[in-house]
């Protein structure tokens, strides 16, 4: 309650610092300030819909100035034709000249509303009545009266059609404005009662404002009171006023406050306290990190990465020299796999170096399975440069293999498939198989420890000591395939700072799971 206190305060500052007499007077300005607007905003309505009202039959004036000039150019187009004299032919391209100006505004092209449309076949007929009447002025001007007799025909009979078009449309139009006054009419009255209404409203409006800001200066007189009760009878427990006004009444409150600043005191070492107990177990959790780390680190030193490079990359030289070039390669593959796991632990690559990594460990396994497992790939060539966190394909790969083909003895087939999202500026990654598919539990444990980010979850940790050793080996198993998708899952999470980037999905072309990355292609 303090701190609303202090941000309404604040709010009005400015306004807090005048004196009381100051409020009350800038109270009354701006309610007349308020009172006049509205006045302004009525009158201003009432003259725009005045207008409206005024300009409703304009459209009717339009066309029969425009019916007007037709006649004249009509009438001086006849005179030219009979006497051929200047005055006729000056008379006719005047009127001729403010036709064409008229017919230029109306509808260029057809239109499913029935007075644009009519004034798009105006337009038509003025078109061809110029083009007529433009012939036949030029024939009669060449002496060729034939030619002149039989365009002054077709124009008089194209004049006709227009003016009659010009009548009905005419006529449209005055019924359109007609509906249009009456609506106007209508619209002026219920103006004029909704402004009455919108006065009496401000009206209101004004009084409330003026007690609110009255209300504004009594109420904390009468919290003061309280307060003072309060403390005379030795409660100290009360809020502080935290007041920013510059008048009469923040002078009280601030007197008030500082007779309360021993509770706040108090309650600041109480947060102090809480703070530094936070501070010791964020210390605790990292040095938890950094002793696991260091556990990591020291199973690492004991494999002795060179040792064991040396060793296979020996056995690949005597296996060269005795001639058995597969023995040869298998260890080199087995050599360049084992490189690149332990030198990109917990870094970046690009999908090719993976890609590359996932071959030595296909050939490994179709060394030591045989014909058991068909491996098959659909990769776009145009993805091999993606970034994404290193040793992310394998454990994948190894998961179909060691448990969704575990109990396959034949026909078993991985899919491996790298495509492009160009839609949704995507990469998507597909593995599956054709084996027996996910255990339900194994899938929900796998998702819950997903969205709790943790490297494992047990599925169950109230095991009977009676339980068989079979079930023990199952649930070890089940651990460990958790762990294996889950570290994937949460290093990419990480890796692209998206949740949605994997999901477990049943096998499209029959039995089996499917692991699903979508990744963004950047």
């Amino acid at each position: 309650m303090a701190k609303e206190n202090v941000q309404a305060n604040l709010k009005s500052k400015k306004f807090s610092g005048l004196s009381i007499r100051g409020q009350i007077v800038l109270a009354f300005f701006f309610s007349c300030i308020l009172l006049a607007f509205t006045v302004i905003f009525s009158i201003s309505v009432l003259r725009q819909t005045m207008n409206a009202i005024g300009t409703s039959y304009q459209s009717n004036a339009d066309l029969d100035k425009y019916l007007s000039f037709l006649t004249e150019t009509e009438t001086a187009l006849e005179t030219y034709i009979q006497y051929r004299n200047f005055t006729s032919i000056d008379r006719y391209y005047k009127f001729v000249e403010l036709s064409k100006n008229f017919a230029t505004d109306l509808q260029n092209i057809p239109s499913s509303l029935e007075s644009s449309h009519n004034e798009y076949i105006i337009k038509q007929l003025s078109e061809s009545f110029f083009y007529l009447s433009e012939n036949a002025v030029d024939a009669r001007r060449a002496n060729n009266l034939n030619a002149a007799k039989y365009y002054y025909n077709r124009a008089t009979d194209c004049c006709a059609f227009l003016k009659a078009e010009i009548v009905s449309l005419n006529t449209l139009y005055f019924k359109s404005n007609a509906l249009l006054y009456e609506r106007n009419k209508t619209t002026t009255n219920y103006l004029f009662n909704s402004l009455i209404v919108l006065l009496f409203i401000i009206l209101v409006c004004t009084f409330s404002f003026i007690y609110i800001v009255m209300s504004r200066i009594t109420l904390p007189l009468t919290k003061i009171s309280d307060v003072a009760l309060k403390i005379a009878d030795r409660k100290f427990d009360v809020e502080l006023f935290n007041s920013s006004r510059k008048d009469e009444i923040g002078n009280i409150c601030r007197a008030f406050d500082a007779m309360i600043v021993s509770i706040q005191k108090y309650i600041e070492k109480i947060y102090y306290s809480a703070k530094k107990e936070s501070e010791l177990r964020e210390r605790e959790i990292k040095m938890q990190a950094l002793i696991t780390e260091s556990q990591f680190k020291t199973l690492q030193e004991q494999i002795k990465p060179h040792f064991l490079f040396n060793t296979l990359n020996t056995g690949a030289g005597l296996a060269l020299i005795e001639g058995a070039d597969k023995t040869c390669f298998f260890l080199e593959q087995v050599s360049d796999f084992l490189r690149y796991s332990i030198q990109h632990p917990n870094q970046e690559a690009t999908l090719k170096d993976e890609l590359g990594m996932l071959d030595n460990y296909i050939y490994i396994m179709k060394v030591r399975f045989g014909n058991r497992y068909e491996f098959i790939k659909q990769i776009d060539e145009t993805t091999f440069s993606q970034k994404i966190p290193a040793m992310i394909l394998q454990p994948l790969v190894e998961n179909c293999i060691k448990h969704g083909l575990k109990d396959i003895e034949e026909n078993g087939k991985i899919k491996i498939v790298i495509k492009r999202n160009d839609e949704k500026n995507r990469i998507n990654i597909l593995i599956s198989d054709n084996g027996k598919g996910f255990d339900k539990e194994v899938k929900k444990q796998i998702l819950d420890s997903i969205k709790n980010e943790k490297f494992s979850n047990k599925i169950d940790d109230k095991t009977n000591s009676k339980q068989s050793k079979q079930k023990q080996d199952n649930t070890k198993q089940q651990e460990h395939v958790s762990t294996g998708i889950v570290n994937v899952v949460l290093r990419l999470k990480f890796y692209f700072k998206n949740k949605e980037v994997f999901k477990i999905l049943p096998n499209e072309e029959g039995e089996g799971t499917t692991f699903f990355v979508d990744i963004p292609n950047v």
